[in-house]
């Protein structure tokens, strides 16, 4: 039988996995931690973000290594998410708990109903997005996964491909995004006594061991089945996060 700390690191890999091969995986762990585990859904959030800080660090030198990260790109886009990071992470502290829940499950669902749609087939991809875009598309990534501890990835990469942003180049930017939104986030979580360090720590170790399994699969496979996979996976956690919530609602009423 799993401990609780086997168990997560389990989850680590595996969500990690799932990261390197498709750039979404991590929305998944913060509804893992507060229902699987009855984590408090704010300190689930804190622990997966600081976790993000040396995963994702993993993938974006493996993506780099591969060619797949768009440095001119990624630098206004990291550099527009960091304030807007910061004041996410500020709103969090005072958003019921309750109201953060509903928020992740929405973005799962969203997600998984994204993740289960038939990609359009790509026409001309487009070299490089014009800065304007790019400090837009920060500024609301940075501000959507501070709140709500989803990954950058999960919310900047549907945008990404819809720009027509080649595929892995839209995960290498996804994973680039993550390292200021988690670090200014985690400040800000620290600062408050919200991050449980070694829970942060395992997942961390564990992530970026699935990260660096994961990351070959993304540049040798297709997408199609695991897209699939996920986007009824990260479906199912979204409807039981809401029903969840809407019980809580109930019984609270």
């Amino acid at each position: 039988m799993m401990t609780g700390t086997t168990f997560i690191a389990f989850i680590g890999v595996v969500l990690g996995v799932a990261i390197g091969a498709t750039g979404i995986g991590g929305v998944l762990l913060v509804p893992i931690l507060t229902l699987a585990l009855g984590i408090e859904v704010k300190r689930a959030i804190a622990a997966a973000l600081f976790s993000y800080l040396p995963s994702t660090a993993v993938a974006v030198v493996l993506y780099a290594r591969r060619g797949s990260m768009p440095w001119r790109q990624v630098w206004p886009l990291c550099a527009a998410a960091v304030p807007a990071a910061w004041l996410g992470a500020r709103l969090a502290h005072d958003a019921p708990g309750e109201l953060l829940e509903a928020a992740v499950g929405v973005l799962l669902a969203a997600g998984g109903v994204y993740a289960l749609r038939t990609p359009r087939q790509p026409g001309a991809a487009r070299a490089e997005l014009a800065p304007c875009v790019l400090i837009g598309l920060g500024s609301g990534t940075g501000f959507i996964s501070a709140l709500t501890g989803a990954g950058g990835a999960f919310v900047l990469l549907p945008v990404l491909l819809l720009l027509d942003v080649p595929v892995l180049s839209a995960i290498g930017m996804g994973q680039a995004i993550a390292i200021p939104i988690a670090g200014l986030a985690s400040v800000a979580n620290l600062t408050a006594g919200l991050v449980d360090l070694r829970l942060a720590a395992v997942l961390g170790v564990t992530l970026a061991i699935g990260i660096a399994l994961g990351t070959p699969i993304a540049h040798a496979l297709p997408q199609a089945k695991l897209r699939r996979l996920l986007g009824t996976v990260v479906l199912m956690a979204g409807a039981a996060m809401l029903v969840r919530g809407a019980v809580h609602a109930f019984a609270g009423g």
